[in-house]
């Protein structure tokens, strides 16, 4: 297997926990479990799922260069010659 599979593999479950925490999230408002203890907890599970997963596609988003980077490459600075001897005394 190579590096590409293996990324194409984990990219394809982080898509398929969202859809699947999405369409929980649906259906907790559609069935109005809302207002009871157990439509809570499926809310709480379905947003924890979504943004853990969300968080690993945009790790590896970051890692794969598909995002532009934030932080502007600085210029090395200048390199000072070498010291005169007497210098410092």
């Amino acid at each position: 297997m190579t590096k590409q599979h293996g990324v194409l593999g984990l990219l394809g479950i982080c898509v398929v926990v969202l859809v699947l925490s999405v369409a929980g999230l649906a259906s907790d408002f559609v069935t109005h479990l809302v207002g009871n203890i157990d439509g809570l907890l499926l809310l709480m599970i379905c947003l924890m799922m979504g943004g853990l997963f969300s968080l690993m596609l945009f790790q590896m988003a970051k890692e794969e260069g598909w995002l532009p980077s934030l932080h502007k490459k600085q210029s090395a600075p200048a390199n000072p010659g070498p010291n005169e001897p007497g210098e410092g005394k």
